[in-house]
């Protein structure tokens, strides 16, 4: 479950999962939550671990600007990443 006192992707999507779930949303909203949660994890992987949380994202959605995302996209992957991510574990951060 974790490697190095960080919690692995899936893991991650599993207990987001959890949480959106609570909520009753679609289920095409919990698997678009998860996919944007899995996407950020793995872009994650390319990172230094010092940098801060906040850096990490600001990267990731840099990269998704340079690849013609378009800005209600990147705000769904914040909002996917940003208000999940704080209910689930702070670990999360560190994948």
């Amino acid at each position: 479950m974790y490697y190095n006192g960080q919690m692995n992707t899936g893991e991650a999507v599993r207990q987001l999962a959890e949480v959106v779930r609570r909520k009753h949303p679609a289920l095409a909203t919990e698997r678009t939550c998860c996919a944007w949660l899995r996407r950020y994890c793995d872009f994650l992987k390319g990172l230094p671990l010092h940098l801060p949380s906040e850096h990490k994202l600001e990267r990731f959605l840099t990269v998704l600007a340079q690849n013609d995302v378009a800005a209600s996209t990147q705000s769904q992957a914040v909002n996917a990443i940003i208000s999940k991510m704080g209910r689930i574990s702070p670990l999360v951060t560190k994948v």
